[in-house]
């Protein structure tokens, strides 16, 4: 249980999950002193369930398919299968039972997260896989991954509250919205919508998309009435307005 619960247990059964989470799990052992457990109990003990063998790959194509089906990146609570890859190897070089190595808590508690947590560490994860082919499928759910991150820091950037200006009168799309398409493509200053024939596939779920929505700041002076014509790439597509290109890819849409 990871809720705001004052629980006091002496055994915890788990499966494998991020290391911060199995952190806050693991901290509802011997939350409370007692000194009327029974001898077996004395001492709090947690066992981390996992994969035969400690092999994470087959969940790989679950997370595939999940994404190619609109389900999200995994359909499951924890979408960053590295993360539960380096949690299992700190399980693995750290034991939770056994005499020594041990996870002293909390004194490990940054050094534990951060081995599982850190992007460097992630891309430790790819890196080590000495088959190409494992390695593929491992770099395919990175991107992934951080496509989906990614998307999710724009759809925020898009209802920030600038505290610098007027909370009423500048801020009011945001604060009052009056078209909920609106604070969906907002992005810090006004929009314009370029229509894409034929329509592009997203880079993200392959989904179509027949029009974007740029920075007025992008096109200066020129606002576009025809629709732009998209040409594929090897991780998304780009299109022209104008002389100036723009390019849409997992790291978002950006002029160049």
């Amino acid at each position: 249980l990871e809720q705001s619960l004052d629980l006091d247990a002496d055994l915890l059964l788990t499966d494998l999950c991020p290391v911060d989470v199995l952190l806050q799990r693991i901290g509802r052992l011997h939350r409370h002193p007692h000194h009327d457990r029974p001898a077996d109990y004395r001492h709090p003990q947690c066992i981390v369930l996992t994969p035969p063998d400690g092999d994470l790959t087959p969940l790989l194509e679950k997370t595939t398919n999940a994404h190619a089906n609109g389900l999200g990146e995994s359909g499951g609570v924890y979408v960053d299968l590295r993360i539960a890859e380096a949690t299992r190897r700190l399980i693995d070089e750290y034991p939770l039972i056994g005499k020594s190595p041990q996870w002293r808590i909390p004194a490990m508690n940054r050094e534990l997260v951060e081995r599982a947590t850190h992007p460097a560490a992630l891309d430790a994860i790819v890196r080590e896989i000495s088959d190409p082919e494992l390695a593929g499928k491992w770099q395919e759910h990175a991107n992934n991954v951080n496509g989906e991150n990614f998307a999710d820091e724009q759809t925020g950037h898009s209802v920030i509250i600038d505290f610098g200006k007027s909370f009423f009168a500048d801020n009011d799309q945001v604060v009052f919205p009056g078209n909920e398409e609106h604070i969906r493509t907002r992005l810090g200053d006004e929009r314009v919508d370029i229509a894409l024939d034929p329509p592009a596939s997203s880079p993200f779920d392959g989904a179509p998309i027949d029009k974007v929505a740029l920075r007025r700041s992008w096109l200066g002076k020129v606002i576009p009435e025809d629709p732009a014509t998209p040409q594929p790439t090897a991780d998304g597509f780009e299109f022209g307005i104008d002389g100036r290109r723009f390019r849409y890819d997992r790291r978002g849409l950006r002029r160049g």
